[in-house]
């Protein structure tokens, strides 16, 4: 509350008002309080990760594999089949062309674009944010059959 002094230096009577922000301090914690009670922390966003059951391993043609190697930069080196001598590079922007257009080619060959396997071989180099973001285009090609494999001595010399 407003207290009024009523005193001044030659004795005379002039109000000074002095404002008492006790209240206001309470208010305050109380508004603090408030917030950090009803705000939501941030929840972890998790990956769904669907991993092969144990079994006999499965084999895929090379004209249905297409392998993208993840390096640094968000470069991408690519190649069909077996065939590492004709590696291209490309970035994250143009790989869902690549994909769609190997899955064609399989479409048009097999009769079924499900039949495409992707090999994602992260290098040394590539960092954590690549593998999510080729997952991502597994998912959004609707890309059926796709590994995770560990990268060779010659994909880990690309750059």
């Amino acid at each position: 509350m407003a207290e009024i002094i009523s005193r001044n230096k030659k004795g005379s009577r002039k109000s000074m008002p002095r404002v008492d922000l006790t209240p206001m301090v309470d208010l305050g914690f109380l508004l603090i309080t408030f917030f950090i009670i009803t705000t939501s922390m941030i929840q972890p966003n998790a990956m769904k990760y669907n991993v092969p059951i144990d079994g006999d391993a499965t084999t895929s043609a090379e004209s249905k594999t297409l392998t993208l190697v993840l390096s640094n930069h968000n470069k991408i080196f690519y190649y069909h089949g077996n065939d590492s001598l004709n590696v291209r590079s490309t970035t994250f922007i143009n790989v869902r062309g690549i994909i769609a257009e190997k899955q064609t080619q399989v479409e048009k060959a097999f009769g079924d674009e499900s039949e495409t396997m992707i090999l994602i071989k992260p290098t040394t180099l590539s960092r954590y944010k690549n593998i999510v973001d080729a997952l991502d285009e597994m998912i959004i090609n609707n890309v059926k059959r796709y590994m995770v494999v560990k990268a060779n001595y010659f994909e880990e010399k690309l750059k």
